[in-house]
C-alpha cells in the first residue's frame, strides 16, 4: 500500500492497518464514477493505483475542478465525518485500482480507535489550509506564475505523471477566463513546460513547472 501520502503516512500504524484490513479493493475504468454529487456517504476510499477527479458544479452549466488524486490519496473523508452528501463527483480519469473502507467499516474501526475521526479532521484539516494558502498565494501573483503552480501541483498529485487537463478547468482553477489563460499557457509552452493540444494541456516538465511558479523567476 503506497504510503507516500503526506497524510496517511501521519496516521499511527494500528490505524493505518486497521483501515487497510478492513478495505476492500476494485478496479475501475476510466469515465467511472466512484460517487455523484448529491449521493449519501458510503465511507472511504483510496486510490492505489490511477488517477480520480473531484469535480463540483459552481453553477448551471460550469464544471470545476476540485482535486486531482494520485497514488496513495484517500477521499471522501468528508461526507464520512458530518454524514452530509456528497459534495463532488468523483471521477476515475485513468485505469485505477481502489480500496474501499464502508461508513459501517469505518463506525466499526472508530469504535475500536476513537482517535480515527480525529485523523479524518487533520485530513480534512490538510485541505482546507492547503486551499487558504494557494488562495492567498494566488491573489497577488501574475497568471503566468498561477498557472504554472497549479500545474506543477496536479502533476505531483498524479504521482509525478505528466497531466492532461482542458484549458477551461485550468482557467476555473486559476480564476481567469479561457481566454486569458490560453494567453498565459502560451508562455509556458514557449519555456518547454507544456503542450497545447486541441481543447487540452500537457504537462512536459514538471520541474520547469515548479521553477516557475516561484515569485521573482
Amino acid at each position: 500500500m503506497p504510503s507516500s501520502d503526506p497524510w496517511f503516512a501521519s496516521v499511527p500504524p494500528e490505524r493505518r492497518e486497521a483501515l487497510l484490513a478492513r478495505g476492500r479493493e476494485s478496479r475501475a475504468a476510466p469515465g467511472t464514477r466512484v460517487y455523484d454529487l448529491g449521493d449519501p456517504p458510503d465511507g472511504l476510499w483510496c486510490v492505489r493505483e490511477g488517477e480520480v477527479r473531484l469535480v463540483s458544479y459552481p453553477a448551471v452549466g460550469v464544471e470545476s475542478l476540485a482535486l486531482i488524486l494520485g497514488p496513495g490519496a484517500w477521499f471522501g473523508e468528508l461526507s464520512v465525518i458530518d454524514g452530509g452528501p456528497r459534495p463532488h463527483d468523483a471521477v476515475v480519469v485513468r485505469p485505477a485500482r481502489l480500496l474501499h473502507v464502508t461508513l459501517a467499516a469505518v463506525e466499526q474501526i472508530a469504535i475500536e480507535h476513537p482517535l480515527l475521526y480525529r485523523d479524518l479532521g487533520v485530513l480534512i484539516c490538510s485541505r482546507q489550509r492547503g486551499a487558504l494558502d494557494a488562495l492567498g498565494r494566488f491573489i497577488a501573483q501574475p497568471i503566468p506564475v498561477r498557472l504554472a503552480r497549479t500545474l506543477a501541483g496536479l502533476a505531483r498529485a498524479s504521482g509525478g505523471e505528466a497531466v492532461q487537463m482542458r484549458q477551461e478547468d485550468l482557467a476555473t482553477m486559476v480564476g481567469v477566463s479561457r481566454q486569458t489563460a490560453n494567453k498565459a499557457l502560451k508562455s509556458l509552452e514557449a519555456a518547454g513546460a507544456v503542450g497545447l493540444h486541441y481543447g487540452r494541456v500537457r504537462v512536459l516538465d514538471a520541474g520547469l513547472l515548479r521553477r516557475l511558479g516561484r515569485p521573482g523567476d
